[in-house]
């Protein structure tokens, strides 16, 4: 829980450095650094410090730097901006945290309401990672990192590419 509350911290209080926009000019394309910037503030600053952190861990086997750390800045594209309220993503996470199965069941795309946009930010936290997959798609990205994006919110399983693995990891403390 404290995890928690420090990313509720970390979302109020996200800045983006000029050396941060060059690290996301490095190793994204134009139309992968397009869906970069459609993410809201705290999620850029998220998965920046992700793709920091997962570098932190390459002296962990063998494994494709590029790759690792395109996946850690686009893993979470399916959440764009304006599309979910900083409290309703409050709300998902701890009704996630305490009433998992209900709450992986009632959302439902599709914004309006009060209630139905609370809905869609359970949708979107529970199927953005097949959403980010669909938009990477879309923009002309393929191969493994599509897979590994899918893939991050699922159990391990053997198997698991090193990439997807440091990916869990390093989105886990983040």
């Amino acid at each position: 829980m404290l995890n928690r509350i420090k990313q509720v911290f970390a979302a109020l209080t996200a800045k983006i450095s000029a050396a941060d926009r060059a690290f996301v000019d490095k190793y994204l394309t134009d139309s992968e650094q397009r869906l970069f910037w459609q993410m809201n503030l705290p999620d850029q600053r998220h998965a920046l410090n992700v793709a920091y952190t997962a570098v932190g861990f390459l002296e962990i086997g063998k494994v494709n730097k590029l790759l690792l750390i395109r996946c850690c800045l686009l893993h979470d594209v399916g959440k764009i901006r304006g599309d979910v309220s900083t409290f309703d993503k409050i709300i998902t996470v701890l009704a996630h945290k305490l009433t998992p199965k209900w709450a992986a069941k009632w959302g439902r795309l599709g914004r309006g309401g009060k209630l139905d946009n609370l809905r869609h930010a359970f949708y979107v936290y529970f199927h953005h990672a097949e959403r980010s997959a669909q938009m990477l798609l879309a923009g002309g990205t393929s191969g493994l990192l599509i897979d590994i994006i899918r893939s991050h919110h699922q159990p391990p399983a053997e198997g698991d590419l090193a990439e997807l693995v440091l990916l869990r990891r390093a989105d886990n403390k983040n």
